[in-house]
């Protein structure tokens, strides 16, 4: 090959690198394949002779590897494309362009010193690629690599700060040590070193597989990111989706949107330029592991979230002996929930690969009213059509009498069936509604659906005996109508219910009235239904039923079905009203309130 063919083949080689600071990263493999502990950089400024602010930039590489003898420097080192390493798939100067790269930087002049095997030598490479070598007689270690350049005082800050991002970009998980030095500036060594997350983040999950050389580690954590590497150096790093072959992306969904990936193998090579990893079967297999521990993943993610809603400090039991009126779900910490919050917000985003049959059954959220695991499917069937109580962590709500009052509700929920899900609804409500949407369920905060019930024995027993009868007819049965006071958690009257299903086996007289939404007309059976007095409906049939008892009984009986799931026909209750009025005496003595 001619030299104009030579020189033109160089430029183009040294054009292809995407940063003229790329160099660094092949200096630093070319010291770890020699074997090298440690590599130091440094950047000096000389002036310069001559006006102005004109400088001449020292850009020092120092490794302790076995550096190279005559042989190596004319076999390797000044031969384009030589290379000793071809047979070596581990090493990246697997195409000989590792000192190459150097030219890349538009060095005036390079100077190397190295020696091994009791030889020392001193090359100097002009800008022309010209060089010349000389034997020293003074021993020399390792590798010296110095490459000066002229320029302006002003750039020597976006030169180090260039030189640092390369160095950090490239080897920050190389194992060695690697640092950097501005003589310029007066601050310390700076040491070029990282570690890559192996914790998963949040819950710790994160599936890993060591095989040789190779290690690859997977968890899911925000923002996406993925890095394919050889030996701690880094060949490619951007989005899964970016990264990882196109039909793995397709299969991935929206997998890649939270997906940590981490893949350190010998199997990875990059193109001559180093610009992206090479697609062969290497790459092919390593990417089929990574889906493999990808999918391990995501049964990880459902157990840990499992493992932590069944979380109890009583080893399993529900107690300790206290009272149970004073009751709190001690073992579900700040910490807890924000772990526990953090899976769910990965789960929801895998919830097609997860599968929804799974998602439901898995006792994966947190039941603050008896303090254990407790799952969609079984929310579904507890609450029976009703919406899903909803509070935060008595440990995350803020002090004070508000809070008491919500824990002293959710002790009074413990003998019930009643689950509570532990939510912060500002923060938790996309994954929970997700989630809950798998069963068709609505949520609600638990002091908006349920309220504490003053009881006002003999009152109103007429109107009471009226509604209980229509309510019978229409298929209540076993239903016992009450009037009462509701209040709210401040113990203030609440007035919008305006009736409430007892909450059975409750430790204290607590109505369902759902906060809003419909309740469900099986729930009014074989159980008591409280009208609350606070209501202005109750109120107006209170104070009409001497006059008018049908009338007032009917009305608020027809009140009662509009709000239930269920309603039934108008029809239903005229006939029911027919019959009760050719019947007497009145049911409950018509009497009026005590």
């Amino acid at each position: 090959m001619a030299a104009s063919e030579v020189d033109a083949l160089l430029e183009r080689l040294v054009a292809q690198f995407e940063s003229p600071y790329d160099f660094l990263r092949e200096l630093v493999q070319n010291a770890m394949d020699a074997g090298s502990d440690r590599v130091e950089v440094s950047l000096e400024t000389h002036p310069a002779a001559g006006e102005g602010d004109e400088v001449v930039f020292e850009l020092t590489v120092v490794d302790t590897g076995a550096g190279m003898d005559e042989a190596i420097i004319d076999r390797e080192l000044t031969r384009l494309f030589a290379s000793g390493k071809t047979d070596d798939r581990t090493m990246a100067g697997g195409f000989g362009i590792g000192f190459v790269s150097v030219f890349a930087w538009e060095p005036e002049a390079v100077l190397v010193h190295t020696g091994r095997s009791g030889e020392s030598w001193e090359l100097l490479f002009h800008a022309d690629r010209s060089f010349e070598k000389v034997a020293l007689d003074d021993p020399v270690e390792g590798t010296t690599v110095v490459l000066f350049r002229r320029g302006k005082a002003r750039e020597r800050e976006a030169i180090a700060e260039a030189i640092r991002s390369s160095l950090w970009k490239w080897c920050r998980y190389c194992p060695l040590e690697i640092g950097f030095e501005d003589f310029d500036d007066d601050g310390p060594m700076e040491l070029i070193q990282d570690a890559p997350e192996a914790t998963g983040g949040p819950g710790g999950v994160v599936r890993s597989e060591v095989r040789g050389e190779s290690t690859l580690r997977v968890s899911f954590g925000v923002p996406a990111n993925a890095v394919f590497l050889r030996r701690g150096l880094v060949l490619a790093e951007g989005s899964p989706a970016k990264l990882l072959d196109p039909e793995i992306v397709s299969s991935l969904g929206r997998s890649t949107e939270h997906l940590k990936i981490w893949a350190d193998s010998p199997q990875l090579r990059t193109t001559l330029a180093r610009d992206k990893v090479v697609d062969d079967v290497g790459r092919a297999e390593v990417e089929a592991r990574l889906s493999t521990l990808i999918g391990q993943l995501r049964t990880e993610l459902l157990t840990r979230a499992t493992l932590l809603a069944e979380t109890s400090i009583h080893g399993g039991e529900d107690g300790d002996g206290a009272d149970e009126e004073a009751w709190i779900d001690e073992a579900w910490t700040p910490e807890r929930h924000a772990i526990a919050s953090s899976l769910h917000a990965h789960m929801q985003v895998e919830a097609e690969h997860i599968g929804a049959r799974a998602l439901r059954a898995a006792n994966c959220l947190r039941d603050l009213a008896h303090g254990e695991g407790v799952s969609v499917d079984a929310l579904a069937e507890r609450m029976a059509g009703r919406p899903v109580l909803v509070a935060p962590p008595p440990s995350l709500a803020t002090p004070g009498p508000l809070a008491d009052a919500r824990a002293e509700l959710l002790s009074k929920l413990r003998p019930s069936k009643f689950p509570v899900v532990a939510a912060l609804v500002q923060d938790d409500a996309p994954w929970l509604d997700a989630l809950l949407d798998l069963a068709e369920l609505e949520r609600r905060a638990v002091e908006r659906a349920i309220s504490s019930v003053q009881l006002r024995p003999g009152e109103a027993v007429g109107l009471c005996g009226v509604v209980q009868t229509l309510l019978e007819g229409l298929g209540c049965d076993g239903l016992r109508v009450e009037v009462a006071s509701f209040v709210d958690l401040a113990a203030r009257p609440e007035r919008s219910p305006l009736f409430g299903p007892e909450v059975v086996g409750a430790a204290a007289p607590l109505a369902f009235h759902g906060g809003g939404v419909s309740v469900p007309r099986a729930s009014l059976r074989r159980r008591r239904l409280w009208l609350n007095l606070n209501h202005a409906l109750v109120e107006a049939a209170v104070r009409g039923f001497a006059e008018r008892p049908l009338l007032s009984g009917a009305c608020l009986t027809l009140a009662v079905c509009g709000q239930l799931d269920r309603p039934p026909e108008p029809g239903e209750v005229a006939r029911l009203l027919d019959v009760l009025d050719a019947s007497a005496p009145m049911p409950g003595g018509g009497g009026t309130p005590g």
